[in-house]
């Protein structure tokens, strides 16, 4: 019974001491959780000063209202009826546009199409 009775006192000393360590680990931890806290705190204040510092403006809405209308009937009096000029001036740019395309594609700056236009128009619903 000997041998038995050392066993148990080393066992009932290692619990003791991992008791003490595990006592100690949360004491540690603890103390940080503390210390985070009166971080925590500073920082809670901080904000809260930060924010009664910002000042929201009074905003009259009735003459935001008015500008915005003034701009909107300012826009629709300069504009105009397009005349033959710029329908042709449309029409010049988009062939323009579409020989720019097809040299870019001779020069092999642009991938070829990959679907015709014939396939377009057989794979649309209408």
């Amino acid at each position: 019974m000997g041998c038995l009775e050392g066993i148990l006192m080393i066992s009932e000393t290692t619990v003791m001491m991992l008791i003490a360590i595990q006592f100690g680990f949360m004491a540690f931890v603890l103390m940080k959780l503390d210390m985070k806290k009166g971080d925590s705190e500073r920082m809670k204040s901080d904000i809260e000063k930060a924010l009664a510092s910002i000042t929201i403006p009074d905003i009259n809405f009735d003459e935001v209202k008015e500008e915005l209308m003034g701009m909107v009937e300012d826009l629709m009096q300069s504009m105009r009826i397009p005349t033959i000029a710029d329908h042709l001036g449309g029409i010049a740019s988009n062939f323009m546009q579409m020989k720019m395309v097809r040299m870019q594609q001779d020069m092999g700056l642009m991938p070829e199409p990959q679907i015709t236009q014939e396939e377009h128009f057989e794979n649309e619903d209408f």
